[in-house]
């Protein structure tokens, strides 16, 4: 327990604080990249609603302070990922500094028009729509669509578009939330013991989330399960048949774990 101060983490606290790190460490190893699979979604997407050449998002360093192109879709949208801009760079900048949505014909005629990284990319877009990821009050990124089969872009696609940015702002939202999980379980403890040191607060966040003895077997389960996204689909119906059965067995109130894991193999 966090001790020193005026109250104890109950046993019940530290049973529930156990539970989330569980969940926590399973969604983890069960989907390693969950933001940036959602977020090539939203780009595909936008690119088929729009038939449009291209469309991409860049996000925040926090590190360096700098854009990142993260993901892109369309036949011209793959060779910026991986490029970085300064935050006022360019349109993507522009719209990441002030927050400003931007729909426009020829862009490369106006002033913000970054040309490095047309330059890089060999590609010179005819109309460009980009808006911001926002988080509440704090910038994430910003998502850019160019060159729609259709001419340019209009107020009515930007309403369309939000909605996409709105996803992509919580996707990101929601995976920062699971990196920072520890965090998190620290902040709770904290709030239930205000005088707690940050050592103590430390060590009870790390026995928390460290494997108990008898969950060992459990993380190689889990691990087991995430491989499925990679098998055939006659594997994977195979697994689901298996889980079904066990999981039946043990609905039943059947011999133990291991018994019945024996039984199945024969």
């Amino acid at each position: 327990m966090v001790k020193g101060g005026s109250r104890d983490l109950s046993s019940d606290a530290l049973a529930i604080l156990r539970e989330i790190a569980v969940r926590g460490e399973t969604a983890v190893r069960l989907d390693t990249d969950p933001e940036m699979a959602l977020l090539r979604t939203i780009v595909d997407a936008t690119v088929g609603i729009f038939a449009a050449e291209a469309a991409s998002i860049a996000l925040l360093d926090e590190a360096s302070g700098n854009l990142r192109f993260v993901v892109a879709a369309g036949a011209q949208g793959q060779p910026v990922v991986g490029m970085t801009i300064g935050p006022t760079q360019g349109i993507a900048g522009y719209v990441f500094s002030t927050g400003e949505s931007i729909a426009m014909a020829d862009p490369a005629q106006d002033p913000r028009f970054g040309r490095n990284v047309a330059d890089q990319t060999g590609y010179v877009p005819r109309s460009l729509l980009a808006l911001p990821l926002e988080d509440g009050a704090r910038t994430l990124g910003v998502l850019e669509v160019i060159d729609k089969r259709d001419g340019p872009f209009t107020i009515q696609d930007i309403e369309t578009v939000t909605l996409f940015a709105r996803q992509a702002a919580t996707a990101i939202k929601v995976s920062a939330r699971a990196r920072d999980l520890r965090a998190v379980l620290a902040d709770v403890l904290r709030s239930a013991d205000d005088s707690a040191s940050d050592a103590a607060v430390d060590e009870l966040v790390s026995a928390a989330t460290r494997r108990r003895s008898h969950d060992d077997r459990f993380w190689a389960f889990v691990d087991a399960i995430a491989t499925m996204r990679h098998v055939s689909v006659s594997d994977r119906d195979l697994a689901i048949e298996l889980l079904a059965v066990i999981g039946r067995h043990r609905t039943a109130g059947g011999r133990d774990s291991s018994g019945r894991l024996r039984s199945l193999r024969r």
